[in-house]
């Protein structure tokens, strides 16, 4: 095979999926944690901190976005690598995939950001009416 091995390969692509991986799951866990904090504080937030919160979200999840970008371009490179040295990709490889996470990561940081700026958009609150007293 020459000065790369096949195994080698290998090992290169799943650390790039594990990247990549890794990526997804943190922004996964701080748009949720952003929700939560909408749904739970509402308008408790003032203007300015609900402005400030959306800011430094979606500075991380461009951070995340970019370096996700990153990983894929090294991905393609791998694959690329293993067509010079004529060895198959790995079964299991999908595009979809990549094209799924790469929508879902903006619109989702655009509707988590929607969330803290409009408190209670999309949102319903039960509000449980006391009971009445047990006539006798």
């Amino acid at each position: 095979m020459g000065e790369i091995a096949e195994v080698q390969l290998l090992q290169l692509l799943l650390e790039v999926y594990a990247d990549i991986d890794t990526q997804f799951q943190v922004w996964l866990s701080i748009t949720f944690a952003v929700m939560v904090a909408a749904f739970i504080a509402g308008e408790r937030f003032s203007r300015t901190g609900r402005v400030l919160i959306v800011a430094l979200y979606g500075c991380a999840s461009t951070i995340l976005l970019l370096r996700y970008l990153g990983a894929i371009e090294l991905s393609q490179y791998v694959f690329d690598v293993y067509a010079a040295y004529g060895v198959d990709l790995p079964e299991g490889v999908d595009a979809r995939v990549a094209a799924l996470r790469f929508v879902l990561m903006p619109v989702g940081t655009l509707v988590a950001g929607l969330a803290v700026l409009v408190p209670g958009i999309g949102f319903r609150r039960q509000v449980m009416e006391p009971a009445a007293p047990a006539e006798a």
